[in-house]
């Protein structure tokens, strides 16, 4: 009878990781599912001594609050450059499934998963314009690894891959486009989703300067840069310092990733950010280099005389034009590309 009773039990009784199946099946959403599952199983890759959550025990889910703010810190520090609000939702689902836990009889505490809200950061990082970003890849140079870093700089801002996604890159990564002169850098991004960008060959040929580099020699990896994050912060705050850049502007590496923002129409600015859905693009980045002195209200009140640009001289014409966004000055050269050709000067 006991043997049967047993038995019985045994049968309403599932593993650790049919609970937590049972958890993220809860939910209707694939898309919450999905991502829940990745979320669970990268925090308990990391707690439970690299672990999958097929093999957890119960003695795996013994937490305590210092175990989660340690984690959160990682999210924090990480080279994949998360957002506060990610970090939130990562951190909510893990409190989610130890309340679950929890009401299903596990010997845990749900409130020792929770964790202090990260302040809204929804507008990511600070803008930083094309000739900032050409001032950093400049001066980097004079700093320890300094070919390196500055390659490192100048393919963030072209490419705008994220910086876990620049220091994966192993130099079999990038191919030579075979009908033009450009190269294509391939990486696997955010979500699993493989993008493609193109380079100049001027650019690959500043990367290959990097294995000239004689340190260079000792690695093996095939691996293009060899740079921890912490070098990484520690190079930004320098050329945040030098370049006399105030802290309130929230300039960080991703902020490279804001630079391509001022190019072309928001179609082609989302396909090179690798956005699924344009409308981040739009609340992410676009918004970042609205020009307010074109608003409406401004334009109608302006009443400079027509004729002041043939006041100038041709120095102060010039002047007047290089100190332009980056957006107007490319269609100003555009335009003036198309002239000479219409005269057969080029």
């Amino acid at each position: 009878m006991n043997t049967l009773k047993n038995n019985v039990v045994g049968l309403h009784t599932g593993s650790v990781y049919e609970d937590i199946r049972t958890f993220i099946d809860k939910f209707q959403s694939i898309h919450t599912q999905m991502a829940y599952e990745r979320h669970i199983r990268s925090f308990f890759t990391w707690f439970a001594s690299g672990k999958t959550l097929e093999v957890l025990d119960r003695e795996d889910l013994y937490i305590r609050n210092a175990d989660i703010i340690k984690y959160q810190l990682f999210l924090r520090k990480h080279s994949a450059d998360y957002s506060n609000t990610t970090i939130n939702t990562i951190m909510a689902a893990i409190h989610s499934l130890y309340e679950f836990l929890e009401i299903n009889e596990y010997e845990v505490n749900s409130k020792y998963a929770k964790v202090d809200v990260l302040p809204d950061d929804s507008e990511g990082a600070g803008s930083l314009y094309y000739h900032e970003a050409e001032m950093m890849a400049d001066l980097v140079r004079k700093q320890r690894k300094g070919q390196e870093k500055s390659a490192l700089i100048r393919l963030a801002y072209t490419t705008s891959l994220r910086k876990s996604s620049l220091l994966d890159l192993e130099w079999t990564d990038i191919t030579k486009n075979p009908e033009d002169a450009y190269f294509l850098v391939t990486t696997i991004g955010k979500g699993g989703k493989k993008h493609t960008v193109p380079i100049s060959s001027d650019l690959f040929k500043e990367l290959l300067q990097i294995k000239e580099q004689d340190y260079y020699q000792k690695y093996k990896d095939n691996k293009i840069f060899h740079l921890s994050t912490t070098t990484i912060q520690s190079m930004m705050d320098s050329l945040k310092k030098e370049m006399g850049i105030p802290t309130e502007r929230n300039i960080v590496f991703h902020s490279f990733r804001n630079v391509a923002a001022s190019y072309g129409t928001l179609e082609e600015v989302k396909d090179h950010l690798n956005h699924s859905d344009i409308n981040t693009t739009n609340k992410y980045y676009r918004h970042k280099m609205k020009d307010y002195s074109q608003s409406i209200s401004l334009r109608m009140e302006d009443r400079i005389d027509e004729e002041v640009f043939q006041k100038l001289s041709r120095e102060e014409l010039i002047e007047v034009i290089m100190n332009q966004s980056v957006g107007v000055l490319i269609q100003m050269k555009k335009d003036a590309q198309a002239i000479m050709e219409g005269k057969g000067d080029l």
